[in-house]
């Protein structure tokens, strides 16, 4: 029997798009993809930000770009001019806009909105069988990006939790030339709390409330915080909200999510796409989609995200169980970092590009004390496995 696509793909967020569109650029001789997206349509739900290392496929979507980021805390500041590598924000509306652009060119790659899956895949005769509500559809490989549970709170290490507002202030408010990268208002000793502010215009700015914690947080839990955010950024100026964006993404999983058989991978940012010290996930998702692409290419089954190299996932987990067990002491790790270190290290150290001595400068910037204690303890605890849930 032919099935109804060689590749099956499960979601058509940032990582479903982002290959469909490399996908839709190749020969047919790469099969026949269908992505099946629940939403009829997109709107501007996201923001995603990174320093631009490099060229990238996206220039001409590139909203805004800032030569300086600064970091604050109540007992110091720290302004880093990143010219070199400047900051660089893309809205999720021409994104998706180009997706669709791209696929619709295709023959053999097909977006279906609107269509939700029904059922668990499972695996007949050699093929993938998903129910849909549009009916049962077929394929050889199945790549699912879904999230492949709601978040539970034991699920990560730490939570990283954001509810943003895009508003416009009545008079000037904000530095159009820097980026609040972290804006920590207070110390907490349960959390982490900071203000993450994007000047789009003296009077216009996407203001957004994250907390890194132990446990997912709902835009109920954030909207406090980020009321006081806007009246104190905004200096106390009337503002009207243009829109509002929020998500919840995990900081080091400790969940493993098999998949049910061979043919089936995962992607997306519950399954390794988020880096998880920071939850920067863009361009990692882009490198990401460039190899599942050529792996499909070559005949093979599109491969799930690669683990980080085994140094930066060693300072990835310690630096996060610093935060979750001195979270108090997290607005002087960032700004010791930031301003302690050469900030184009920082920069590729955050952006997945970092060296061995890049990795060992910023290590010094840090309280040896604080980071040896905690290594004390992993090395005294019981290991704990990444437990497999279905």
């Amino acid at each position: 029997m032919r099935p109804d696509a060689d590749l099956l793909v499960l979601g058509g967020g940032c990582a479903g798009l982002s290959l469909g569109m490399r996908l839709a650029e190749q020969a047919p001789a790469a099969g026949r993809t269908m992505i099946l997206e629940a939403r009829t349509g997109y709107t501007q739900d996201r923001t995603w930000c990174f320093w631009r290392l490099a060229p990238h496929r996206f220039e001409r979507l590139v909203a805004r770009s800032w030569p300086a980021v600064a970091i604050r805390s109540k007992q110091r500041s720290v302004k880093v001019d990143c010219r070199l590598t400047p900051y660089q924000m893309l809205e999720a509306s021409p994104f998706y806009a180009e997706a669709q652009r791209s696929i619709d060119r295709s023959q053999h790659v097909q977006l279906v909105l609107g269509t939700d899956v029904r059922a668990a895949p499972r695996q007949v005769a050699g093929l993938w069988q998903v129910e849909t509500d549009a009916g049962l559809l077929t394929a050889r490989h199945i790549l699912d990006t879904r999230p492949p549970r709601p978040p539970r709170t034991s699920d990560a290490t730490l939570w990283q939790s954001f509810f943003g507002q895009e508003i416009e202030c009545a008079a000037p408010a904000f530095d159009p030339e820097t980026v609040g990268l972290m804006d920590f208002a207070e110390a907490r000793t349960d959390d982490v709390l900071f203000h993450y502010v994007l000047p789009l215009s003296p009077c216009r700015a996407l203001i957004e409330t994250t907390v890194f914690g132990p446990r997912p947080l709902a835009v109920a839990d954030l909207a406090a915080a980020q009321a006081a955010a806007t009246e104190r950024l905004g200096r106390g100026n009337a503002f009207r909200v243009l829109r509002a964006e929020d998500g919840v993404l995990p900081m080091g999983m400790t969940a493993c999510f098999p998949t049910p058989g061979p043919g089936y991978s995962r992607a997306g940012l519950m399954s390794g796409a988020a880096r998880p010290s920071t939850g920067y996930a863009f361009q990692r998702i882009q490198r990401w989609a460039e190899e599942a692409a050529a792996s499909i290419r070559q005949g093979g089954p599109p491969p799930g995200h690669e683990p980080d190299p085994a140094l930066r996932r060693a300072m990835d987990r310690l630096f996060l169980r610093v935060v979750r067990d001195h979270a108090d002491r997290a607005p002087d790790l960032f700004i010791r970092m930031f301003g302690n270190a050469d900030p184009a290290r920082v920069i590729r150290f955050l952006s997945d590009r970092g060296t061995v001595a890049d990795c060992a400068v910023i290590g010094s910037t840090l309280p040896l004390q604080l980071f040896l204690g905690e290594m004390l303890k992993g090395m005294v605890a019981l290991p704990k496995p990444l437990r497999e849930t279905a």
